[in-house]
């Protein structure tokens, strides 16, 4: 049976996310044809490095000026290459650790850090393996995200197309798919008002939902209590993922609007099927599940370097607003809002033309050709 390796990385919850989605287009299309395996490819890196990922929410919460220096400092091709070089031979042996314990047909990438180490350790051990590369960034992903050695570059938006090719990926190498999302995505949404009842939500009052990412990251508490002192005509629903501290923190207050709190959940199309405006950090994972729901978008952060332009591409297109620094921003903008349905709507259907629900699918099927070559 053709084995299917998805390589990821918990940096965030946005590269297992992205090879969950992949995953289960592939099952849609093709059943059980393929053998699917999923690999976090960071457990191969010598023990300095092996918990990067882990450290990942801390290092955007706590340390974001060495984070955005670090990640400025090393976006250029010919300082991706000179880190390589000063690595060579760590990321060489983790490569094709990675190859041993997880042999297979097709390598699908959906993180940047084993883009240039795994196809160079098939090249170099002489193996027939393909190697695809999902980036999944909206548009301002690291250059280590294009590489011209891979068999194929599969894309989110025509702006991460032309990033490719400034970066010399063939042009018969890259696809535009969009970001990868769950394919039953907007089946999973649901009944509206099935949803809120269940969750026992007014009818009557518009439903904010605050989220952050898998992690909880950025400012979400503050904008959260901000929000929940506000005493606008709202209810807001806030989902705080894994970050406990922020959950506890959201369950002491005596809000005056009616809140629910939630930890990591796996209802997100539900929740978004419900909810009439979202607030969050702009992760490409959760924009593109926005656009799907047809939510207007309202962004209180982004991690510096790699969500920076997702902020531009939800602005621009009028899908949403960005609401930075201080979170009273963020409740002036809901004040606006609520007080214009015209424009809410507006930002409503800028939202929905974004939308690519079929995104992971088209993965599948362009892993599927290279599967069967």
């Amino acid at each position: 049976m053709t084995r299917i390796v998805l390589l990821y990385g918990d940096s965030g919850g946005g590269h297992r996310s992205a090879a969950d989605a992949i995953a289960m287009g592939l099952r849609e299309l093709y059943g059980n044809r393929y053998d699917i395996a999923y690999l976090n490819g960071f457990k191969f890196l010598p023990p300095l490095l092996r918990n990067v990922d882990v450290d990942y929410p801390m290092w955007v919460n706590y340390g974001r000026m060495l984070y955005a220096l670090s990640y400025h400092a090393s976006n250029g091709r010919r300082r991706v290459a000179a880190i390589r070089r000063v690595f060579e031979s760590i990321s060489d042996q983790a490569a094709e650790d990675i190859i041993s314990a997880a042999p297979a047909d097709v390598y699908v990438s959906c993180h940047p850090i084993f883009n240039e180490a795994i196809p160079a350790a098939i090249r170099r051990l002489k193996l027939s393996s393909r190697f695809i590369n999902v980036v999944t960034d909206l548009v301002s992903g690291h250059v280590a995200h294009y590489v011209p050695e891979v068999d194929h570059c599969i894309v989110p938006t025509e702006e991460s197309r032309q990033h490719a090719l400034d970066n010399l990926v063939a042009p018969e190498k890259i696809t535009v798919t969009g970001q990868p999302v769950w394919p039953d995505f907007r089946t999973r949404m649901g009944n509206r008002l099935a949803t809120r009842a269940e969750m026992g939500l007014d009818n009557t009052k518009p439903v904010v939902l605050l989220m952050g990412g898998g992690d909880g990251m950025g400012r979400l508490g503050v904008t959260g209590q901000e929000i929940a002192f506000s005493g606008l005509p709202l209810q807001l629903v806030v989902v705080c993922g894994r970050n406990q501290t922020v959950k506890r923190d959201m369950e002491y207050i005596n809000p005056r609007v009616p809140m629910k709190v939630l930890g990591f959940v796996k209802n997100i199309p539900e929740l978004m099927g419900a909810a009439d405006i979202l607030v969050t950090k702009a992760g490409p994972g959760t924009i593109a599940e926005a656009f799907i729901a047809g939510l207007p978008i309202l962004l209180y952060d982004a991690v510096p370097g790699q969500e920076e332009g997702n902020v531009d591409y939800v602005v621009d297109r009028g899908a949403g607003a960005w609401c930075p620094f201080l979170p009273s921003a963020v409740t002036r903008q809901l004040k606006l809002l609520l007080a214009d349905p015209k424009r809410l709507e507006h930002m409503r259907a800028a939202s929905a033309r974004l939308a690519r629900p079929d995104s992971a699918l088209d993965i599948a099927r362009i892993v599927s050709r290279y599967a069967c070559d």
